[in-house]
């Protein structure tokens, strides 16, 4: 019988929304606090995107080499 390792859980998704209404809902946040926090968000999502990205053009660019030989 497999156990699953639950010492660390995966991070539940959540959308958009209510990341925002978290940040927008947190006590105490100042503005200036709330803007680092959805400008953390924004780079964290661009670096992903970007990642992804790169791995799809290097996926791509493999499929085409390999498909030449």
């Amino acid at each position: 019988m497999a156990t699953a390792d639950t010492s660390n859980p995966p991070e539940q998704p959540t959308d958009t929304y209510t990341r925002l209404a978290r940040l927008l809902h947190a006590p105490g946040s100042g503005r200036t606090a709330l803007l680092d926090q959805v400008y953390e968000e924004l780079l964290t999502r661009e670096s992903r995107a970007y990642a992804a990205g790169w791995t799809d053009a290097l996926t791509e660019a493999r499929r085409a080499r390999s498909g030449r030989r």
